[in-house]
């Protein structure tokens, strides 16, 4: 394992620990440790570093984004070296003198006082090129130093006039430090440094005898003066690293609120596209700059897409394309075309790819900073992660409802052939007595197996019809062509229909004398179903009743019978296709003649539903809407 950072020495280590590494078949891990750009390095060093972490990817190491958790990495270096089980950690020789690192702390002293079962070697590298590298401090800036000075001269304008309450030179070097600390924590170390010297020059020369000059007789004040400069210094540098502390934590704050935010809009949940439109609606508000989300599809292959904001060129496609396939960042920023416009970050899924993240920057050509970096492959992951549950929620869903369809499927062939098996079985057996009547045959015999042949065609004709309804139903294909018919005249046509099923029952029926807009064809199926279910479920010389009336422009009908009722529990559930209840198992029938009947009633927009009926029995009320008026009679 090692450290890369930005200074040019690094990127030699970078290839002697590849080779390493090679040779001895061992995987090699490169640690980043994170700060804020704008007080940890400059332009030039930032551009090296986003070169050596492109040239890590390039020769087959992994790059490690660690964040120190105070002002020393090597704690936090050292525990992912004993999380990641390395044997072995390989720094470059600093170009500092030795005792300049001791003073002043390095990552090389750190590690080797704080390692216990970890070699560290160090790698002699060339040396580095002066000038070119930013230790972590800020740059003086002539604002800030203007500022210092301007501080200095209120703290001696204020010392002068306490000089003429209290002449204690104890108080002046107090006053002095006071202001020392307060530019330096506001303004840096470099301002500070500059105000611990203009304070001693002000001191000396307003407050120690003799006045007015830098000349200084006693030499006790000399050793003041070095201390005001060292603990000016000290100061100084302390309170640089809590401005850099303060500045970091704001930067992991902003990070750690966008991320949550982004997790809140990706637990809205959704399909694939929605969180698609979603995030990059969100992000671009967050980012402040256009985020495009890209879906792979079953064969690996991006689909295309262009948002107001965003559209890609056909290079910028084939760059996306290529991230995806490689599973390694491209375009801005990398090696792959580092002068797109765009970065474009793969989304892995477990089990293929899920996808490519792609960012927008304002200025195409320049190098995403380490900061931003590690906030888009954050929020890629996150996104990534969301559209993986996407697509197994779609996936689960799917093979739910195949699974479903197959179970439906052998449900009904199994009810339907049991269905078909028994009225041919009649037929058949009809029909072979028929052929072969015997000596002893009457025609009475004749024309009862005659009678039976015709009534289980009919049972199979009914039950063909509503397979064929069922299937029209679910296609959408049923068209409800309504027209005004007598209530009366549409029962009558159904109760004809099964005149020779009712003969034992005795029918009560109470209709009022009033048109209603339906489908007669579509209508009477729903009666007929209706009648053979209550003929079927009730014990034969039961009776039946057929009611209706007239109410609040809607027309209501009842079919009752004194069967055996419905179960507390089933009254919506009969309407299922294929269900079958607890105590009609083994009636025949295949649980489709109040699926149909249901969607009848829906297509005309009425509603459908059982009822335990008063004294025993069950009744279906159907009420239907009346829409206009009905036609004026001649």
């Amino acid at each position: 394992m090692i450290p890369v950072d930005g200074r040019p020495a690094c990127a030699d280590l970078i290839r002697t620990v590849h080779r390493l590494a090679t040779a001895k078949g061992i995987p090699w891990i490169a640690v980043h440790l994170e700060a804020p750009k704008r007080f940890r390095y400059s332009h030039a060093a930032e551009e090296r570093l986003a070169e050596h972490l492109r040239l890590v990817e390039r020769l087959g190491g992994e790059v490690v984004q660690l964040q120190p958790s105070g002002l020393r990495a090597a704690p936090d270096f050292l525990a992912l070296a004993k999380e990641r089980r390395v044997s072995t950690i390989l720094l470059a020789r600093s170009g500092r003198p030795r005792w300049l690192n001791r003073l002043m702390g390095s990552l090389l002293e750190d590690l080797v006082h704080d390692s216990r079962n970890i070699e560290i070697r160090v790698i002699p590298v060339d040396a580095e090129a002066p000038g070119t590298w930013s230790s972590g401090a800020e740059h003086p800036d002539l604002r800030r130093m203007g500022t210092a000075i301007f501080a200095v001269s209120l703290a001696t304008i204020a010392g002068v006039l306490l000089r003429h309450f209290i002449d204690l030179p104890d108080l002046f070097v107090m006053l002095y430090m006071l202001c020392i600390t307060a530019v330096a924590a506001r303004y840096g170390r470099w301002a500070g440094f500059l105000a611990s010297v203009l304070s001693v020059v002000a001191l000396d020369f307003f407050f120690i005898s003799p006045r007015f000059t830098m000349a200084v007789h006693d030499l006790r004040h000399v050793g003041t003066f070095t201390v005001m400069l060292g603990v000016g210094w000290v100061v100084a540098n302390l309170a640089e690293h809590i401005r850099a502390q303060t500045r970091m934590a704001l930067e992991r704050e902003r990070h750690t609120g966008v991320l949550f935010r982004l997790s809140a809009v990706l637990a809205e949940g959704g399909s694939r596209e929605v969180i698609q439109e979603r995030v990059e609606t969100h992000l671009l508000g967050e980012l402040g700059a256009p985020v495009l989300i890209l879906l792979a599809d079953a064969k690996g292959d991006l689909q295309a897409r262009t948002t107001a904001a965003v559209r890609l060129n056909a290079e910028e496609s084939a760059v996306a394309q290529w991230a995806m396939e490689r599973g390694a960042p491209s375009g801005r920023g990398t090696q792959n075309l580092p002068g797109s416009r765009a970065l474009f970050l793969p989304m892995q899924g477990m089990e293929r790819p899920v996808g490519i993240f792609a960012w927008f920057g304002d200025d195409a050509g320049t190098t995403v900073d380490s900061d931003r970096r590690s906030l888009l492959v954050a929020s890629a992951t996150q996104v990534s992660l969301a559209l993986e549950r996407a697509r197994l929620a779609e996936e689960r869903t799917e093979a739910r409802i195949r699974a479903e369809h197959e179970h439906l499927r052998s449900t009904l062939l199994s009810s339907v052939s049991h269905d078909l098996r028994t009225p041919l079985g009649t037929i058949t057996g009809a029909t072979t007595t028929l052929l072969d009547p015997g000596p002893e045959a009457s025609p009475d015999d004749q024309r009862t197996l005659l009678t039976t042949i015709h009534q289980e065609a009919v049972r199979l004709q009914r039950l063909v019809n509503n397979l064929l309804d069922l299937t029209r139903l679910e296609s959408g294909q049923v068209h409800v062509s309504k027209e005004w018919i007598p209530v009366e005249e549409v029962v009558g046509s159904a109760l004809s229909r099964l005149e020779d099923q009712l003969q034992d029952r005795a029918l009560t029926v109470q209709l009022p004398e009033a048109w209603i807009p339906l489908d007669p064809v579509l209508f009477e199926q729903v009666l007929l179903n209706l009648l053979d279910n209550a003929l079927k479920f009730s014990a034969p010389g039961t009776p039946l009743e057929i009611r209706g009336w007239i109410t609040d422009a809607r027309a209501c009908l009842i079919v009752a019978d004194r069967g055996p009722g419905i179960p507390e529990g089933e009254e919506e559930r009969i309407f299922d296709k294929l269900f079958r209840g607890q105590r009609t198992a083994k009636t025949p029938g295949a649980g489709l003649g109040l699926a149909i009947c249901r969607g009848i009633i829906q297509a005309h927009g009425g509603t459908i539903r059982a009822a335990a009926r008063p004294g025993g029995g069950t009744e279906f009320i159907i009420e239907l809407p009346i829409e206009g008026r009905p036609p004026e009679l001649p």
